[in-house]
């Protein structure tokens, strides 16, 4: 009996990921996604954005730690136990420093949860940038995710179907937010995969989101 290739057009955002489940469920796991935009014009590839991908700093160190350090937020304040400063050089922007606090946030998603929030800043917290949380694994892998924003080129968030820009394929583990964070109204969208202790990628992925959302 011959294998047939079946194709499925059309599928909107809010139901790729139940497709995609009921997919593995029956045996198929490695099906060919293909974005298609507003003209129906497939985008196969992955959108380049030059400047992030060819200008991210290989030079990434903490220039100061400091304590006490906190951020009050619309609902809530963090207390960071640890806040330290790095400093990284790219060719557009130079000399850039980001943050990184860490707190613990109780019942978050249905668990207590670690948190490491990026800050453009050069002390004190003050424009946050992304939210790394614990995954539900954490205990045993020591991971970390974080949701990307800029598919509309603000802060909307790429779901599975949309192509992400080169420099996350190329650069970064990526995963479902909902297969790392499982729970109730967790979103379905893609997010960066980072151990605790990947300094590099967590920065990397702050810088990147600040372009798209204070660009030059």
């Amino acid at each position: 009996m011959c294998p047939f290739s079946v194709t499925v057009q059309h599928v909107p955002d809010r139901e790729l990921g139940p497709l995609l489940s009921q997919l593995s469920r029956a045996g198929f796991d490695n099906p060919t996604i293909n974005y298609v935009d507003a003209d129906n014009a497939v985008a196969g590839a992955a959108r380049r954005d030059p400047r992030e991908s060819a200008d991210l700093p290989e030079d990434w160190r903490v220039v100061r730690e400091r304590k006490g350090e906190s951020y009050r937020w619309p609902q809530e304040r963090d207390r960071y136990s640890r806040y330290r400063v790095f400093v990284g050089t790219t060719r557009a922007e130079g000399a850039v420093q980001i943050g990184l606090g860490e707190t613990v946030r109780k019942n978050r998603w249905g668990r207590d949860r670690k948190y490491v929030v990026a800050f453009l800043s050069s002390g004190a917290p003050q424009q946050p940038l992304v939210e790394f949380l614990a995954a539900d694994d954490y205990a045993k892998t020591r991971e970390l995710v974080a949701v990307i924003r800029g598919s509309d080129g603000g802060r909307r968030m790429y779901g599975a179907g949309d192509p992400l820009p080169a420099v996350y394929t190329e650069r970064f583990r990526t995963q479902l937010y909902n297969e790392r964070v499982v729970h109730p109204g967790v979103w379905s969208k893609l997010a960066v995969v980072a151990r605790e202790d990947d300094d590099e990628a967590i920065l990397n992925h702050a810088l990147i989101q600040s372009r798209r959302r204070y660009p030059a």
